[in-house]
């Protein structure tokens, strides 16, 4: 770069190295001088190519499949994601491969396969998602991650060396490119999660930074900020200039009553040389951001679970159940009255009784032969106080509260289980063989339960056998 070629010429010569343009490789990340193509990344995004190669997602459950999205596929990105912004391409290609193998085991799924829209698997579980990471998110806390650091490393030598060409207030000064574009644009975004301790002033900013209480001065004084010249201003600059010369001339009476007041709360400050200091509540003890609650207060994360979700995330059945009921609860089974809407099958009639729409609610609760199976159990499903399938079974007094919610899922399986002999097998399982099946199974499950709560297990096999 910069170098004249006979030059160039001279340095191949002497160090027997060859002569390549960019982009190019550097510490595994494509380097360039100007703005990435989509196809510098195609090494990264074929990452995801060689793990699902070896994987026999024909033998792994959805669930089993979920476990791989969230600790390999969401993680080959993450040296990328920390110090570059990708392009939405690149995040766009690497979705549609996890979205592939999490739904069809393969590269990529067309959309008749996928049951939920991604954005709603990324959410998080409490929110009725499977907690798949979002990509874009995660990248922007990562980046942030790296904008902290160099507001507040002090043994970072990428950190001072930036320091020392840019306004730290405003991230301007003789530092271009694409990246440090992208880490600008972030300066808002991390200004509001940030407060300031201010020493010299030099490095913050007058009024979007939350350094004289807990908000910044242009949300505190709205009227005021409007009539601002510089709003990229730093501590210092007005500070030593004095409030009213950054101000247009002429104020309205709102204005000046915001005016005297900030002039009060200034007549407090003073300078002094040293940098100053910035701090996050998201920060550990020292100083360095943590990306996953970030990626939490990101994506509105709460931490009470809704009621539909906690039923089946809380309860102890088997994964590839619990991921059943997360289906059940946003009614995505592969019923009739689905497979029907995408135009696979041609008409959306049960095919265990032949008489209504085939729907999850139906399949579960109203079917002829599961109505049946929930009344030998001594179950009221008449509940109409929640539209979800799985909260209006409701609990007999008899049955014990604690795991209930296990139960209710094993009985929902196997009910789901015997749809699917009827369809592909013609199996018409009689209610004592649904009822077996299901003290089978609790045999299996209780396993799954710790050693002091084992005892819930007698009440359900005497359930299942007074059926």
């Amino acid at each position: 770069m910069h170098m004249e070629e006979q030059v160039v010429h001279q340095c191949v010569a002497e160090l027997g190295c060859k002569q390549e343009g960019f982009p190019q490789t550097y510490l595994g990340l494509p380097l360039s001088s100007t703005k990435l193509r989509l196809s510098a990344f195609a090494p990264l995004i074929a990452k995801a190519d060689k793990y699902l190669a070896g994987w026999q997602a024909a033998l792994l459950n959805p669930m089993g499949r979920l476990v791989l999205v969230n600790t390999v596929l969401d993680s080959q990105l993450v040296y990328a994601m920390s110090v570059m912004q990708l392009q939405p391409g690149v995040i766009k290609a690497v979705n549609k491969k996890r979205r592939g193998f999490l739904w069809a085991g393969e590269k990529e799924a067309s959309g008749a396969r996928c049951l939920v829209a991604w954005d709603d698997v990324c959410l998080d579980k409490a929110a009725g998602g499977l907690g798949v990471k979002d990509l874009q998110t995660q990248n922007t806390c990562l980046m942030l991650k790296l904008l902290h650091r160099l507001h507040t490393a002090t043994t970072s030598s990428w950190a001072r060396w930036a320091r020392e060409r840019v306004c730290m207030a405003t991230m301007e000064g003789s530092i271009e490119g694409e990246h440090w574009i992208a880490l600008r644009a972030l300066l808002p975004l991390y200004r509001a999660i940030t407060t300031c301790s201010v020493v010299s002033g030099r490095d913050t900013s007058f009024w979007s930074d939350a350094w004289l209480g807990e908000d910044d001065l242009a949300t505190r004084f709205p009227v005021l900020f409007s009539h601002v010249k510089n709003a990229e201003a730093s501590v210092r600059d007005v500070v030593e200039a004095g409030v009213e010369p950054c101000l247009v001339p002429r104020l309205t009476p709102q204005a000046r009553e915001e005016l005297r007041e900030l002039q009060a709360a200034l007549s407090q400050v003073t300078l002094q040389e040293g940098g100053d200091q910035r701090y996050c509540p998201m920060a550990d003890e020292n100083n360095k951001l943590l990306s996953k609650p970030l990626y939490q207060v990101l994506r509105a994360r709460s931490d009470n679970m809704d009621a539909r979700a906690a039923f089946v995330w809380e309860s102890r059945a088997p994964p590839r159940v619990q991921f059943f009921g997360w289906l059940v609860n946003r009614s995505r089974l592969q019923c009739r009255a689905n497979l029907a809407r995408r135009k696979i099958v041609p008409d959306d009639r049960c095919e265990v009784c032949g008489e209504s729409t085939e729907t999850t609610a139906h399949i579960l609760l109203q079917c002829e032969f599961a109505a049946r199976f929930w009344e030998e159990l001594g179950m009221d499903i008449s509940s109409s106080d929640t539209d979800s399938v799985l909260l209006r079974i409701s609990r007999p007094q008899a049955m014990p509260e604690k795991h209930f919610s296990t139960f209710i899922l094993l009985c929902c399986w196997e009910l789901w289980k015997r749809r699917n002999n009827v369809v592909f097998r013609g199996e018409r399982a009689t209610i004592q063989e649904t009822l077996r099946a299901c003290r089978a199974d609790v045999e299996l499950w209780k396993h799954r339960l710790r050693q002091e709560d084992r005892w819930v297990v007698a009440a359900w096999c005497a359930r299942l056998h007074n059926g």
